[in-house]
């Protein structure tokens, strides 16, 4: 595994050596609150781990997302923390990543949410290898909007839709699960789970996320990020929405004449 910028499930399928990739890594065998036990560190991140474990009365694998002890102590992360166990506590649909369990270990003192574990690879990851056919793209969008649909029902907008954020389950597409909940944005309470800031990769932003359209960031904002995602799925190369302040918002003010303008190279 390799440090990341963010904690995310899925893809990760190869177990790391938990002495000499990540010195934060808690070894293996390590028990949380009796409930659950960790077997290998998935992936490491500026904020903590993600560990494959299982539910040591059931033996069934979950993924356990781990704030690190020292901003255990930061109400700004356990904020974040806990509204993103809560917006995947609301939520229940085949299309998104299952949510079990968040709470305290009172041994470590050490907070973390215990969620699905998702055998697969990150749609980034395979569209490295290719476009997908359009049947797996019309598939593919009808998946994961419902699990969209699902979560704006609920007053929950995801904000960082990317082909890192949903992950391809056994390599089939009508399988697709949608991760990473952390920058989510409750419509019926303040803010968002980082706050009112900027949140979301900048090459999938909607152009709400940017300021335009009053800056109402809403369910018509992740369809737009997820429009983004399907270009990419259906020609294997990314739509070029990056760039310096003023370009990021000039390429969401116009309309595309083609796609082919935009196509990253």
């Amino acid at each position: 595994a390799v440090p990341r910028d963010s904690l995310r499930l899925g893809e990760h399928l190869m177990t790391v050596d938990l002495d000499k990739t990540h010195r934060g890594w808690l070894p293996a065998g390590t028990r949380l609150n009796d409930t659950y036990e960790l077997e290998a560190g998935i992936a490491a991140g500026g904020m903590g781990e993600i560990y494959r474990g299982h539910n040591i009365q059931t033996g069934d694998a979950v993924a356990i997302k781990m704030i690190r002890s020292d901003l255990a102590e930061t109400d700004s992360v356990m904020a974040m923390f806990r509204k993103e166990a809560s917006a995947l506590n609301k939520l229940y649909n085949e299309a998104i990543v299952r949510y079990y369990g968040f709470s305290v270990d009172p041994t470590l003192k050490r907070p973390y949410m215990a969620m699905e574990f998702v055998v697969g690879r990150s749609l980034s990851d395979i569209v490295k290898d290719g476009p997908l056919s359009w049947v797996d793209v019309c598939v593919l969008g009808i998946r994961v909007a419902s699990g969209l649909q699902a979560a704006h029902e609920r007053g929950i907008i995801h904000r960082d839709i990317s082909p890192d954020n949903i992950i391809i389950h056994e390599g089939d597409v009508a399988q697709a699960k949608i991760i990473d909940f952390g920058i989510a944005r409750q419509t019926k309470s303040e803010g968002t789970i980082v706050g009112d800031g900027l949140a979301g990769k900048y090459n999938y932003m909607s152009p709400e996320q940017l300021g335009l359209n009053g800056g109402d960031v809403r369910g018509v904002s992740d369809i737009y990020s997820f429009g983004l995602v399907l270009v990419e799925a259906s020609t294997g190369r990314p739509i070029n929405m990056r760039g310096n302040p003023v370009e990021l918002i000039e390429k969401r003010r116009k309309k595309a004449p083609s796609t082919q303008q935009y196509i990253a190279r």
